[in-house]
């Protein structure tokens, strides 16, 4: 497994996220430093007269009782809650089990010696007293300890302080992570309309990024803008291309008529050279008219369930006749069957137009070899020749329109929008199309039918 795919520093988003969740981090932190004393800070107040009052009258005149749990009992009557006892001779605290851990007994020795009540509020207590009492002999102040109002849930006071850290670090995360995707997801809306734009989907736009406000929705209007402009410009090119093959083809078509009436007439070897280049201008506008309609998406597709090891051999014996003229032998290795739904006009077209290339550039005497097999999910033919084959870097290229990869090529007749049909008619099958340079030499062209 590739784990460097998983690393967050790879991706914009990982980068953003780390950057400010490690900023609020410390910033959470320091203030959590900076504010402990105000957290834990303790206050006293003078009591609220309903508070303090009865603690007065049970001074005024203290009542004596023999036992710790007789004066427990009473003072509970008085009030509800916990009471903490000190014993005045030498402030020591009775029960001192029942201080709770975060509360100072310090200050419960030094109110003692206090003679009105208090209120001292500590944290979440609230401590109240002393209420002067005797227990045999001896003194005793009595401090009434009652816990603060629960906060609702949303009080981060409210929170145990072992929770509170961690739960302001997940916010903090939370946080930093629809940051990070807020700034990254129109990102990657961009990224996938400038791929959709380059598989030639002419009309991706990003419509939510552009609706944006700040900077990414200027890119985005940018982009919008940029693709509109460049999807006109093709269009004008793709319309220019229509409308100049469909005027050229009224007086070519009058031209061949007016050829064939004067062979007839008379027999000249400039007739017959002149019929040889109208025939050559008549394939330049067919193959300009389908290569066209296939770039701008509108040849009409008709697929039918069809046999492709059938469609093959069909064109080979079309095919025998010229191959026969040259000395070129066809080796052809198929299955019985290769059912596939395809256009067959179409994707007979492109698959001829590669086995007429590898005749064109294959030497006198040698053999084109057709491979067909099933592949995953669908079939792959291979038609390999025994040409000069093509520079390795130009591989890419030789699919693209009117494209020239070498002098020797330059020298044949031919449109150069043999492969770029072949590219564009499987496009529309959603197959695939591409050249590679075999060991011994010349090309081989793979169709990779899905």
């Amino acid at each position: 497994m590739n784990w460097h795919r998983f690393h967050p520093f790879n991706y914009l988003a990982g980068r953003i996220f780390l950057w400010f969740w490690l900023v609020l981090s410390v910033a959470v932190a320091g203030t959590m430093l900076l504010t402990e004393n105000w957290l834990s800070q303790t206050e006293l107040h003078r009591p609220p007269p309903h508070l303090a009052e009865p603690m007065r009258q049970i001074s005024r005149q203290p009542p004596v009782f023999t036992t710790e749990a007789e004066l427990q009992r009473f003072l509970k009557r008085q009030f509800d809650g916990v009471w903490l006892l000190v014993r005045l001779s030498d402030t020591k605290v009775l029960n001192r089990e029942a201080i709770p851990p975060k509360l100072d007994p310090s200050w419960i020795t030094e109110l003692a010696q206090l003679q009105r009540p208090r209120l001292l509020t500590h944290r979440n207590y609230l401590l109240l007293g002393p209420a002067l009492v005797r227990l045999g002999d001896e003194p005793v102040a009595a401090f009434q300890l009652r816990q603060k109002p629960e906060r609702p849930w949303w009080h981060l006071a409210a929170l145990p302080e072992e929770l509170l850290v961690p739960f302001l670090i997940a916010v903090s995360a939370i946080a930093s992570l629809i940051l990070a995707f807020s700034i990254t997801r129109p990102l990657r809306e961009l990224s996938q309309s400038h791929l959709d734009f380059a598989r030639g989907q002419l009309q991706s736009r990003v419509a939510d990024l552009a609706a944006r406000r700040d900077e990414l929705g200027a890119v985005g209007r940018g982009f919008n803008t940029m693709a509109q402009q460049i999807e006109a410009l093709i269009e004008n090119q793709q319309r220019l291309l229509r409308d100049v093959s469909h005027e050229l083809r009224s007086p070519l078509t009058r031209s061949q008529l007016a050829l064939a009436l004067q062979q007839r007439q008379q027999d000249s070897p400039q007739l017959q050279r002149i019929e040889q280049e109208l025939q050559l201008l008549d394939q330049l506008l067919d193959e300009l008219l389908t290569f066209s309609r296939l770039d701008a998406g509108q040849y009409p597709l008709d697929k039918q369930q069809l046999d492709l090891t059938e469609l093959v051999q069909a064109i080979l014996e079309l095919n025998q006749l010229e191959a026969d003229a040259k000395q070129q032998q066809f080796v052809f290795n198929a299955p019985e069957q290769a059912p596939y739904c395809a256009d067959q006009r179409l994707l007979g077209r492109a698959i001829e137009n590669v086995v007429r290339n590898a005749m064109k550039y294959s030497p006198a005497g040698s053999q084109i070899q057709l491979d067909l097999a099933a592949d995953a999910g669908g079939w792959q033919l291979r038609i390999s020749d025994q040409g000069p084959g093509v520079p390795a870097e130009q591989l890419q290229q030789i699919f693209a329109p009117f494209f020239r990869v070498s002098q020797v090529r330059e020298h044949q007749q031919g449109t150069g929008l043999g492969l770029a049909i072949a590219a564009q008619a499987m496009r529309q099958h959603q197959g695939l199309v591409s050249a590679s340079l075999p060991p011994e030499g010349g090309l081989c062209v793979r169709f990779e039918f899905r």
